[in-house]
């Protein structure tokens, strides 16, 4: 007799009741009218022995890629806060406002009055906002749409000398009528002017003869600021380059504006490690850092793309059991105690990819292959506040990936990669594109098995079968 793990997912009475229905009808099946029907024995349910374990091994680890592709991001990035755990992080944005198929139209009367850069919060941020922030806009030297990708770890050279600043505190939650707020930062006058004079001589009529003006555009938080990063909208006409101006007339003065949207946008994102547990965190996805080598704790972090690795090594053990199959089973995490505190809250929600032991995906047709569960639904792991016992914690379903471990007479090595965003469907090339794991700095702190501070296991249900 050979039992499949997969076809037991939970023990109950239904198991003899199934083998006493099967039995009855391979009996029946071969009768002939008139002959005489044996007793058919029922299965003893004593026989059975439903179990639970936790004290499986897990081995954790933590892996980053070369690098996260932020260009063509719906959210302009801003700002810089310092994490206890993985150090000094910060964000800047360069981006190019463009005139589309439009010129800049003036009347011959037109006054300049002010160049404006105007910044809609998106409603996203991380860190303390309670502190101030401090920006700086630097004009680009070089045109950024003459490369096709941008990564968070690429810069674009700038003019050392700042076209404008502003030091504010961030208000990135919406106003009392659930508006979004804006951010105005002055230009300089002399840029203004010499954009305005050249639009109203006919010289900026097209796109291209603006760039040769302006190629772009940086935002920069300040060398010493340790506070919180802070998200803008992309696609708004509130993100935008403003030439105010007025007309005077015989009725008074008319105000007007040119505005210009933003075309093409990366963020650069990334963290001075040096003084953490990942100081010796390899840039390359193909080398993980195993958590014993890191104080005990792995880290998952949007932004710079840092993912935990988790093996099951001596699950593989119980297949040698036998007459033993695995039920459910489930990988059990509860934040590093201390870490997951405001301002660095942890991730609502965890997904879960396979990888390889390079710590490559798993793809089919070019594709991530998420982990699944029994029914073969994505696995996502949600964040429970467990007010009762004070704790947090997620609750992650491997009953697929380890019934796949039994199952299998292969020793390839897969694994599973945790990190925080589904991957982008638009295109395989680039499964981070435009996804919160490319536009955030989330992170998560995990402790091993071995970290008193945390709290990681495998819940294992299994069924063992008592064969006379």
């Amino acid at each position: 007799m050979k039992f499949i793990s997969s076809c037991f997912k939970t023990f109950s009475a239904v198991v003899p009741k199934f083998l006493v229905v099967t039995g009855l009808s391979l009996a029946f099946a071969g009768c002939q009218w008139g002959d005489q029907i044996e007793a058919i024995e029922q299965p003893n349910p004593d026989d059975f022995t439903a179990l639970y374990s936790d004290t499986t091994s897990i081995s954790i680890s933590t892996v980053a890629p070369d690098s996260v592709m932020t260009g063509s991001s719906s959210r302009l990035f801003f700002g810089r806060y310092k994490d206890p755990y993985l150090g000094k992080m910060h964000a800047a944005s360069f981006f190019q406002p463009s005139l589309g198929e439009s010129s800049i139209a003036l009347a011959d009367k037109a006054v300049y009055d002010s160049l404006i850069l105007s910044l809609r919060y998106d409603g996203y941020y991380y860190g303390d906002t309670m502190k101030v922030m401090n920006m700086s806009v630097h004009a680009l030297t070089e045109d950024i749409t003459l490369k096709n990708a941008y990564y968070n770890s690429n810069t674009t050279p700038y003019e050392a000398q700042p076209i404008g600043k502003i030091s504010f505190y961030p208000t990135p939650r919406p106003n009392v009528n659930n508006a979004r707020r804006d951010l105005k930062i002055k230009l300089s006058n002399t840029l203004g002017q010499k954009i305005f004079d050249m639009a109203k001589a006919n010289l900026i009529t097209n796109n291209t003869e603006f760039i040769n003006v302006l190629k772009g555009i940086v935002v920069l938080p300040g060398a010493s600021d340790n506070g919180s990063v802070v998200g803008f909208k992309t696609i708004d006409a509130n993100t935008s380059i403003q030439l105010h101006y007025h007309t005077p007339d015989i009725e008074g003065v008319t105000k007007d504006s040119t505005v210009l949207q933003l075309a093409a946008l990366y963020n650069q994102l990334g963290g001075d490690r040096s003084q953490t547990a990942l100081a010796k965190l390899p840039h390359t996805i193909r080398v993980a850092l195993p958590s014993a080598q890191t104080q005990n704790m792995s880290f998952i972090q949007a932004g710079p793309g840092i993912m935990t690795r988790v093996d099951l090594p001596t699950v593989r053990q119980l297949k040698y059991n036998n007459y033993s199959f695995a039920n459910r089973a489930y990988i059990y995490i509860e934040p590093l105690k201390l870490s997951a505190e405001y301002p660095f809250v942890a991730p609502q929600t965890l997904y879960v990819y396979l990888c390889d032991k390079n710590n490559e995906y798993i793809r089919s047709a070019g594709y991530p292959v998420e982990l699944s569960t029994l029914s073969g639904a994505p696995v996502t792991a949600t964040l429970t506040n467990d007010l009762v016992n004070n704790k947090s914690f997620y609750r992650i379903d491997v009953s697929q990936y380890v019934s796949d471990i039994l199952r299998s007479d292969s020793e390839e090595i897969y694994g599973l990669l945790l990190r925080t965003s589904a991957i982008s469907t638009t295109d395989p090339s680039f499964p981070d594109l435009n996804t919160e794991f490319s536009k955030g700095f989330n992170r998560l702190i995990i402790g091993n098995q071995a970290n008193q501070n945390g709290k990681l296991k495998l819940e294992l249900y299994y069924t063992t079968v008592k064969i006379n």
